[in-house]
């Protein structure tokens, strides 16, 4: 993807938590991260279970904004919200310092509100998945 992660994200370090859009379709988006020992989101060598789910926000943010900026639209990114989170899975730790793949599909839209599922994995195996609610 040609667009800088900072031009996509209204997130800022130390809270920005992807480090690349990798892919984006209309309805589904692939973001990565690898977070450093010293980061806010590990803890004792591990990527905390909180800061999965927030990736998996970060990736449909900056889904969004990669569609509003393929849209022609310029400008800070969009602004939104999570909602809610359901259903969501911790299956395995991941640990600190290994590439991340989180995968988001839109399920439904209603007006600004979104459904989507997610998944993160570290090296093909699955660490976390579920369902966000997002106002966006």
């Amino acid at each position: 993807m040609s667009n800088a992660i900072e031009e996509l994200l209204p997130h800022r370090p130390p809270m920005r938590w992807i480090d690349a859009l990798a892919e984006c379709t209309d309805t589904t988006a692939v973001a990565t991260v690898s977070f450093a020992d010293d980061s806010l989101a590990v803890a004792g060598g591990w990527v905390l279970e909180t800061a999965l789910v927030e990736c998996v926000a970060q990736t449909v943010a900056a889904a969004m904004g990669h569609r509003a900026r393929a849209r022609g639209k310029s400008g800070l990114p969009i602004s939104g919200m999570l909602t809610s989170v359901s259903d969501f899975r911790i299956l395995a730790r991941a640990p600190a310092g290994r590439l991340l793949r989180i995968e988001v599909r839109e399920l439904r839209r209603l007006g600004m509100m979104m459904m989507i599922s997610g998944i993160v994995s570290c090296e093909g195996q699955t660490v976390a998945s579920g369902e966000l609610t997002l106002y966006a």
